[in-house]
């Protein structure tokens, strides 16, 4: 190959590359280990972005709503005497 060709692969791979919005890293989506490619440039910037990655939340469940007597008494004021 010539440098010419080289210097237009290497080009063109720069274009296809996005920047991650968490570090401003450029990467290529392709290689990403976010759920979300086009976003992050791993899957750690997708769970320190938002707390949580897509795939956690694809396999959590839902949280019991059921209330505890403990939970639902009012404690007793405190007060000066």
């Amino acid at each position: 190959m010539t440098d010419n060709t080289v210097d237009r692969r290497q080009n063109a791979e720069l274009t296809e590359m996005v920047r991650c919005i968490r570090c401003k890293l450029r990467y290529a989506p392709t290689k990403s280990t976010s759920s979300l490619k086009l976003t992050y440039c791993s899957f750690l910037c997708e769970l320190g972005d938002l707390g949580f990655s897509m795939a956690g939340l694809e396999h959590m469940e839902r949280a019991s709503t059921v209330a505890h007597e403990d939970e639902t008494e009012t404690p007793e004021p405190v007060g000066v005497d």
